[in-house]
């Protein structure tokens, strides 16, 4: 049965004016219920970090350690980090021991990045691996034994210039903290050991050594570990470390990618992968101002101007770990003007002499 043109004029009439209604009233819907509980869900999480932060340390307090930033510095600064030593510059000495920091100090180095971890029996020792197998004749694993232990063990066999460092040991923390103190060194406190123990650790070591405030850095990986440290004493300076695939992955570089996964597990891999994911994305809009952080320590290949920019934007040093190539070197002190982590001091001089 045929209709006229009129009759289906007005049926089309009515659908495009019963779909305008229908959309026009959903969004009305939308706009009174979902849109006004959005809000309130920003509001409170506005509120929820505010309230939470920890307010970063005074600016001064950052130059006494860092000095001026090496983008504004000058010639007449008192002092300008430019090189820090990373684990003592391991590659010119056994890394992480007392020998590296006193030839870094010789060298004219007195910026020191070491890490540290804690032995069975609780005590906080300067080392990086969870086994002392790559850097000595044993194999013990760190957590496992107890200082006594681990004390004599020589960590000088399978370094290049083992025959000028003879029977260097593994030092504790506090060694390391009165040596460098003693030296004059400024120093970044690398806790590797994810243990909530560090937060007493570190705590106390700074009532032990209030000279620390003016001379140190902690820094860890772990946001949580963090942002224990400063909510209990936020007059600590602290810095994040942070590279691609950190959770999911053993190691990043480029142009290899990736490492050794975690977890073998699949669903574990991929809560980590999501983790990864997570942590990037919240890192430069909420995490660093919940921290309070003064410093972010990135990998040298996730530093470019761009990240640099916004970083210093947001009133945060960046440092590139870990860079040992002269072309990368230069790179990072003359064009990006940051600091820089180097496993060697070789040609340091070089590097940072100013472009003709």
């Amino acid at each position: 049965m045929k209709h006229s043109p009129v009759i289906n004029l007005f049926f089309s009439s009515l659908i495009i004016v019963a779909a305008f209604y229908g959309s026009w009233s959903l969004l009305t819907e939308v706009i009174k219920t979902i849109l006004p509980f959005g809000l309130i869900l920003v509001l409170l999480l506005v509120c929820v970090v505010y309230f939470l932060r920890v307010p970063p340390p005074s600016p001064e307090t950052v130059e006494a350690i860092l000095g001026k930033d090496p983008a504004v510095a000058s010639n007449d600064d008192a002092y300008v980090m430019k090189t820090v030593a990373h684990r003592g510059a391991g590659l010119d000495a056994p890394e992480n021991s007392l020998a590296a920091f006193k030839m870094c100090h010789e060298k004219g180095c007195d910026a020191i990045e070491f890490d540290v971890t804690l032995t069975k029996d609780d005590v906080p020792v300067v080392f990086h691996d969870n086994s002392v197998e790559r850097m000595s004749d044993s194999n013990l694993v760190i957590a496992e034994h107890k200082w006594a232990d681990l004390s004599n063990i020589d960590i000088s066999v399978k370094h290049l210039y083992k025959d000028r460092f003879a029977k260097t040991n593994i030092p504790t923390l506090e060694q390391t903290v009165t040596q460098l103190l003693a030296s004059g060194q400024r120093m970044f406190i690398d806790i590797k050991d994810n243990n909530r123990k560090f937060v007493k650790i570190i705590h106390d070591l700074f009532d032990r050594y209030p000279d620390l405030y003016s001379r140190a850095v902690v820094s860890s990986f772990n946001p949580i570990l963090i942002y224990l440290i400063r909510k209990g004493n936020p007059k600590i300076v602290c810095s994040l470390a942070w590279r691609s695939d950190a959770f999911a992955y053993d190691s990043f570089n480029y142009p290899v990618g990736p490492g050794i996964r975690r977890s073998k597990v699949w669903y574990k891999h991929f809560f980590l992968v999501f983790l990864d994911l997570l942590h990037e994305w919240a890192l430069p809009r909420i995490t660093y101002y919940l921290l309070g952080l003064s410093v972010i320590l990135l990998h040298k290949d996730a530093v470019n101007g761009r990240a640099v920019f916004n970083w210093r934007n947001r009133g945060l040093r960046v440092m590139a770990w870990t860079v040992n190539t002269p072309a990368e070197k230069q790179f990072l002190a003359r064009v990006l003007k940051i600091t820089y982590l180097t496993d060697t001091l070789t040609g340091e001089g070089t590097t940072h002499t100013p472009l003709l």
